[in-house]
């Protein structure tokens, strides 16, 4: 009897927790990412001590800072230092306020692209308690390279000329909130329901997973100089301090760093996957792909961009840690570029984009050069030097031999960015199709030029 009794307490009990965390999900609320885009700022508070506190001093209802990089995508400065979120996570209890502010005079792609590369420049920088406190205490001259939130926001407007705040190096949130080059988006608010909870509840948690990653790494690189606050510092002293490389690589595969994307992959296969995605609810995926474009088209991809920077690092330092980087990276560039493709086709099938043809690069324009020089930095400089040497751009741009004409990769063998096409001679279009490289006559070439498949 006693047994049936407990079992029957431990039910109703049940009953009661489900039924309250229910209540609790239903009233707590998250920010409707189809309704912020790339350069608003986010302001937050919490039921936290420090909030309140920062809340208090501020004599505001907001005590935290973040912008908004890409759709659903944030970074922000907390006590895990510089880091990317991903605002569906995000949930608030009731009564926090919660503000999405966006530029009265809106950013030129350009800003946006420097805003947000000055943001991802800073991933894992460490943050600042003591200069957030003297922020609060009226601020100061001289300032770290550490950051806190508001900091964090300011300096990046600021890098590009959009000073939002008198001083951005010690400015709070209630600083941004009462900027007047700021406005703020109404009703951008949802409540979580228990569905939601429960689906998020049961998913890897990815950007929290590549947080404690980077820390781990730029952890390690801290034990050896404490000046690293950033991978850019990490890259300094491994050239510094070559002898440090098979530490520091130890490091970053034991943390998870590199193979983060393969459960991002096993999440969400249908991302990849044209026919899979095809399967799945068209509201969801239309609105989904577009968001894939409109991030991929607010500025140069930052896969590419790093995998552009490995190659060079690379080419000029023979550290495995680099290496491993490059292969990183080029593995991600590839990957992205298989969901724009996916999105990209999902809207063209769908009669929500009208079918595109990717322009053919001819080489040496200015489109070319630049396209060569984010994928890979050291081959465009080889090329310019080539043309240089050579006085004239009528050459390889392998070897600068002369005569040589355009040609462009096979399918199969064409990166995800970068460049397809070459100003090729004889002797170096032999050697890439001995080696088992298809290339095809540029395409406004005639058709009976050469072209011929490696053995």
């Amino acid at each position: 009897m006693r047994s049936s009794i407990g079992i029957a307490r431990k039910v109703r009990q049940t009953e009661v927790d489900t039924a309250m965390q229910e209540k609790l999900n239903v009233s707590k609320t998250r920010i409707d990412h189809k309704k912020v885009k790339a350069g608003d700022i986010v302001l937050s508070t919490t039921t936290a001590l420090v909030s309140k506190a920062i809340r208090k001093a501020t004599r505001s209802d907001i005590s935290h800072a973040m912008l908004c990089v890409e759709t659903s995508s944030v970074i922000d400065a907390t006590d895990e230092g510089v880091q990317a979120d991903n605002i569906q996570r995000m949930s608030f209890e009731p009564g926090c306020k919660v503000f999405v502010l966006r530029l009265r005079n809106p950013m030129s792609p350009a800003q946006l692209a420097a805003v947000t590369t000055f943001l991802r420049e800073r991933i894992g920088t460490e943050y600042s308690i003591k200069e957030a406190i003297q922020t609060v205490l009226g601020g100061g001259d001289e300032f770290s390279r550490k950051q806190f939130c508001s900091r964090l926001v300011a300096q990046a407007f600021a890098s590009v000329g959009i000073n939002l705040v008198d001083n951005p190096n010690f400015c709070s949130p209630a600083d941004l909130k009462n900027s007047d080059q700021l406005y703020s988006i109404a009703d951008v608010l949802q409540q979580v329901t228990p569905e939601d909870a429960a689906f998020l509840e049961g998913r890897h948690d990815t950007p929290q997973m590549m947080r404690a990653a980077t820390n781990q790494v730029l952890g390690a690189a801290r034990e050896l100089d404490r000046g690293i606050q950033r991978f850019d510092d990490l890259h300094r002293h491994l050239v510094a301090h070559p002898e440090h490389d098979d530490h520091l690589c130890r490091v970053l595969e034991s943390s998870g760093y590199l193979t983060l994307w393969e459960l991002e992959k096993a999440k969400n296969p249908w991302i990849y996957d044209y026919e899979l995605m095809a399967k799945l609810p068209s509201e969801q995926m239309e609105a989904y792909c577009q968001s894939v474009l409109t991030d991929e088209e607010n500025g140069p991809n930052r896969f590419a961009t790093n995998r552009g920077g490995y190659a060079l690092f690379t080419a000029q330092y023979p550290l495995r840690f680099f290496a491993l980087m490059l292969r990183l990276y080029n593995t991600l560039a590839c990957l992205h570029r298989k969901r724009v493709d996916v999105a990209t086709k999902w809207l063209e099938s769908n009669g929500k984009l009208a079918p595109r043809i990717k322009p053919v690069l001819r080489p040496y324009t200015d489109q070319w050069v630049a396209a060569l020089e984010l994928w890979d930095p050291n081959q465009a400089g080889h090329t310019r030097s080539v043309i240089e040497a050579a006085g004239s751009s009528a050459v390889c741009s392998i070897c600068g031999d002369s005569p040589a004409m355009d040609y462009r990769l096979g399918e199969s063998d064409r990166p995800p960015y970068g460049v397809d096409t070459f100003r090729l001679c004889r002797d170096c279009f032999e050697i890439r199709t001995d080696a088992g490289q298809h290339l095809d006559v540029f395409p406004e070439e005639s058709a009976d030029q050469p072209s011929r498949r490696g053995s």
